[in-house]
């Protein structure tokens, strides 16, 4: 990829986080086309995609949207559910993406060996994100929080690759992580804590932390061994700081889809605690309690 000239981009995932980067990526001149279903393609190809931002105002762009990739691309943007991984790949065959980054911003940490095999040809360069935003209605995206913080590995970090891309487009792109499983593990060990405390209760994280004193804490203690179990150089009392920081109005993006009845992320966002080998006995409660509801 060249910095100095428009992309080829699409965006596998045309929900809240693909909706906003397609428009972000659009205004900074790339040629973005998403993917999605039916629905939400006819949706924004007859309105367009708009982007109502506490940060970056209210943007609205006509990016094309298909149901699945007809041409090479240079990167393409993975940012769907991790439960709907697995089908969303359908909508990009591997020929078509020979040579190029494959981005996924997706939760957890198996969904990296996964794209890697799905796509051997391409370069799969692993980020995560951190943002408050909602589709409201199919290509329409409220951007509800200051804050779009994207970050990769140091070893991804070039100055042509994604992380560049990101960054001219005016994100955040945080590049510290010294590899991408400290990357990975680092997304998780903030958000394993707050969202099944959040979901657990059914409740914003203000409210959920009263209700069960102490709880936060051994979720954090959990998720933080077993990513020094998987190598990841994780600092707990750094996770504890940022959550005690969090509004407490603050909702994690698995209490919204229990709200709303979606498929949750629970073995993504989980699952790696508690296949970790480590002993995690409150995470492994309080994913039943969820579960059984």
């Amino acid at each position: 990829m060249s910095n100095g000239s428009p992309q080829r981009v699409a965006v596998l995932g045309a929900g809240a986080v693909g909706g906003m980067l397609g428009v972000l990526l659009a205004e900074a001149g790339h040629d973005v086309t998403l993917l999605g279903s039916d629905r939400t393609c006819t949706a924004i190809n007859a309105q367009g995609l708009t982007l109502r931002s506490r940060a970056f105002g209210e943007l609205s762009a006509a990016v094309p949207a298909r149901p699945w990739l007809v041409g090479p691309v240079d990167v393409l943007v993975v940012a769907v559910k991790a439960p709907d991984l697995l089908s969303a790949l359908t909508r990009a065959p591997a020929p078509l993406l020979d040579g190029a980054a494959v981005v996924p911003l997706l939760n957890g940490v198996d969904h990296v060996a996964l794209l890697r095999a799905a796509y051997p040809q391409a370069r799969v360069v692993p980020m995560t994100v951190g943002v408050e935003a909602t589709r409201v209605a199919p290509g329409v995206i409220e951007h509800l929080s200051p804050f779009a913080d994207y970050a990769l590995s140091t070893e991804h970090d070039t100055p042509d690759g994604p992380g560049a891309l990101l960054a001219a487009a005016g994100l955040k792109v945080d590049s510290s992580a010294p590899d991408e499983t400290t990357l990975l593990w680092r997304k998780l060990a903030f958000l394993a804590p707050f969202a099944l405390l959040t979901t657990s209760a059914m409740d914003a994280v203000g409210p959920a932390r009263e209700a069960r004193p102490g709880l936060l804490d051994a979720l954090v203690d959990e998720t933080g061994a077993a990513a020094v179990a998987m190598r990841a150089a994780i600092d707990p009392d750094a996770v504890r700081t940022r959550l005690e920081t969090l509004p407490p109005t603050m909702r994690s993006s698995m209490l919204k889809d229990a709200v709303a009845g979606a498929t949750l992320e629970l073995d993504a966002i989980a699952g790696p605690i508690l296949r970790s080998g480590v002993d995690a006995p409150v995470t492994r409660e309080v994913v039943r309690e969820i579960a059984a509801r």
